[in-house]
């Protein structure tokens, strides 16, 4: 099943900001030279029955990771903070602030998304490979 843009129910639109969430954690922990689970994905229980008040807490612990890949990986940095922000944006202001649990839907939105994402970094590296053959 491929990303659905344009699918705007709240769990979906929550499961696709927890896979860009880790996503950027994971860019920052690799450049970093760490393994090991990221936020998003310890706190993926709870973030399933408090989404809201989660989130909060996980966007507040990306800022670190944020802060270290301006320097390194601003470019991937701002693509991600440009998805994060039009996800953001597609919810309804009272969606996004209801602390009602989320349905087995966001991780749909959350699979789909991380999918999308290692297309998209995939289709990047194979570009670069191709570029690089060509020079």
């Amino acid at each position: 099943m491929d990303l659905e843009p344009e699918r705007m129910s709240r769990d979906y639109l929550y499961g696709r900001l927890l896979a860009v969430a880790e996503r950027i954690e994971e860019e920052a922990l690799r450049v970093a030279g760490e393994d090991r689970p990221t936020t998003a994905a310890r706190l993926m229980q709870r973030f399933a029955d408090h989404p809201c008040s989660t989130w909060r807490t996980i966007e507040l612990a990306l800022q670190p990771y944020m802060q270290r890949l301006q320097a390194v990986r601003g470019g991937f940095l701002h693509n991600m903070r440009v998805l994060l922000d039009d996800i953001v944006n597609s919810f309804r202001a009272a969606d996004f602030a209801s602390e009602r649990r989320l349905s087995g839907e966001f991780l749909l939105g959350y699979h789909c998304q991380r999918r999308a994402l290692k297309q998209a970094a995939k289709d990047k590296e194979n570009g670069n490979k191709t570029q690089g053959a060509e020079e």
